[in-house]
């Protein structure tokens, strides 16, 4: 990534495939955080996925460049796929801020992420270096997302702030059952990333 003088959103996941409510939960994040940019990264190895079957990096990379063409305030990174084993999200953050410190970094996240995020590999240190920019998409309790930020505040000095969202009952996990089953997946995708999953065969 180049130096940007900004706040940045990092926009990260599988992208196993990038889907509608991804692409909605950055603009969200985009428009209520003031950002100036969001960064879609996808990850080479996370470690809570090792069980699950990923497509390979070059039609997750496709896929993702397809989604946000056109959006002038997205930008799609190859930083997690260009480093070597398990990518951590704490690893990525700290790099970038020591890379690139003028930048203010925003970590765009879901509900049920936020709620498992003691779990992560050194959630301190993302803490340390981001906002949190949560997005309620799941539909979670309101007031259990603001006991767990006054939490994570105490704990952390956490940096936390709230995205609103209509719900969207939309995983990449049920896209892929969907397509492998042989239904159509097509109003869950964009155009785009959906013609190319069926002109390479993905999922099938």
């Amino acid at each position: 990534m180049y130096s940007f003088l900004g706040k940045i959103g990092i926009m990260g996941g599988t992208f196993n495939p990038i889907h509608i409510a991804h692409i909605s939960m950055a603009e969200a994040a985009y428009r209520q955080a003031g950002l100036d940019k969001v960064v879609f990264m996808p990850s080479k190895n996370p470690p809570h996925k090792q069980d699950i079957s990923i497509i390979p990096e070059k039609h997750r990379k496709a896929m993702i460049k397809l989604a946000i063409s056109g959006i002038p305030y997205f930008e799609y990174s190859d930083f997690e796929f260009e480093r070597e084993g398990i990518t951590y999200s704490a690893n990525t953050l700290e790099i970038l801020c020591k890379m690139h410190p003028e930048n203010k970094y925003y970590f765009i996240m879901g509900g049920d992420s936020f709620f498992q995020i003691e779990n992560w590999y050194m959630p301190e240190k993302i803490m340390e270096f981001t906002t949190l920019l949560v997005i309620n998409r799941n539909g979670s309790n309101k007031e259990q997302l603001l006991v767990h930020s006054r939490s994570l505040k105490e704990k952390y000095n956490a940096k936390v702030m709230f995205v609103d969202m209509p719900r969207m009952d939309i995983s990449s996990s049920g896209i892929r059952k969907l397509i492998s089953s042989g239904g159509n997946a097509t109003r869950y995708l964009p155009l785009k990333v959906a013609e190319y999953i069926k002109d390479n065969k993905c999922y099938m």
